[in-house]
């Protein structure tokens, strides 16, 4: 079996903590054959000179040091620089088992498929767990893998477990400026796509942490969270009637979220105000020819 060039990018910014167990969980993969970008995005603290030691260490090593532009940007950057015929992503404060792009791999060679997903485990303070309940390997064609997405119940919008073939990027970029950037993202790649395979073992860990951006939330997240999710919901609705009951099962969810998190802040903007209003009245709308209580197709 042939053995291709991926490229891992890594964006770095405030985890001198973790970034070594990352980047050792990376050069010590079972498949050898990597390109690994690591994108400096303006970190304050030890991490830009952890990165320049391990790109001495190891000649599979690029190293972008970079104003403090975001996550999206530093993605984006990334796959720019990236020669590799397959792309995967690994947040810096997470570790990945040694077999996984080896795994990842041979599930898109072997199934010719173009994009392929690992199980992961979340690790807390206190415990750790496999988040889904997948079967050993499963293959999905384009529609069924943007169905599971839009139910975001066994298969979510990240991006770090996931293997694309490079060409899935064309024309496709993370939202610059935005939070929640994997959810203005995945689901158009996965529509590129005419086959996509499901592993059931967990190779990525992902560190769940208080002070991570999920956990530090402001209005701005919550807009650019509503944003993203309005704009995906729009496009569905018009290109997928198919689809258009699950969709609507996602609005739901993001109304029940954002009202959640601007209760949390209390006193909001009138701008929020109207984005929440948008948003009750589309569900309002789907109500009317919808019922949320079973999507178990």
């Amino acid at each position: 079996m042939r053995n291709s060039l991926i490229s891992i990018i890594v964006p770095v910014y405030k985890v001198e903590k973790y970034l070594k167990k990352c980047l050792d969980s990376i050069i010590n993969q079972t498949h050898k054959n990597l390109e690994i970008i690591i994108v400096d995005d303006g970190s304050p603290d030890g991490c830009p000179n952890i990165c320049d030691e391990y790109s001495k260490n190891d000649d599979r090593i690029k190293v972008i040091h970079q104003k403090n532009m975001g996550l999206s940007i530093a993605r984006n950057n990334g796959i720019k620089l990236a020669t590799g015929e397959y792309i995967g992503f690994v947040d810096s404060d997470d570790f990945i088992e040694p077999t996984m792009y080896e795994d990842l791999y041979n599930a898109i060679i072997k199934n010719n498929a173009q994009m392929s997903i690992c199980n992961f485990n979340v690790i807390t303070n206190k415990d750790k767990y496999k988040r889904n309940d997948y079967p050993e390997n499963k293959t999905y064609d384009k529609m069924e893998i943007l169905k599971e997405i839009l139910l975001d119940k066994n298969i979510q919008s990240y991006a770090w477990n996931k293997l694309y073939k490079k060409e899935l990027f064309d024309g496709i970029q993370y939202p610059a400026g935005k939070k929640y950037e994997d959810i203005g993202t995945t689901f158009y790649l996965a529509e590129k796509c005419d086959k996509i395979q499901l592993i059931g073992k967990a190779e990525y860990n992902y560190i769940n942490r208080n002070d991570s951006i999920v956990f530090n939330f402001d209005e701005q997240t919550i807009l650019d969270y509503t944003e993203i999710i309005m704009e995906r919901y729009e496009y569905v609705n018009e290109k997928y009637p198919s689809l258009r009951k699950y969709n609507f099962f996602y609005l739901v969810k993001t109304l029940t979220t954002a009202y959640n998190d601007a209760f949390i802040i209390n006193d909001i903007s009138d701008k929020l105000k109207t984005r929440l209003q948008i948003l009750n009245n589309r569900v309002k709308e789907g109500l009317q020819k919808y019922s949320i209580e079973n999507f178990k197709e």
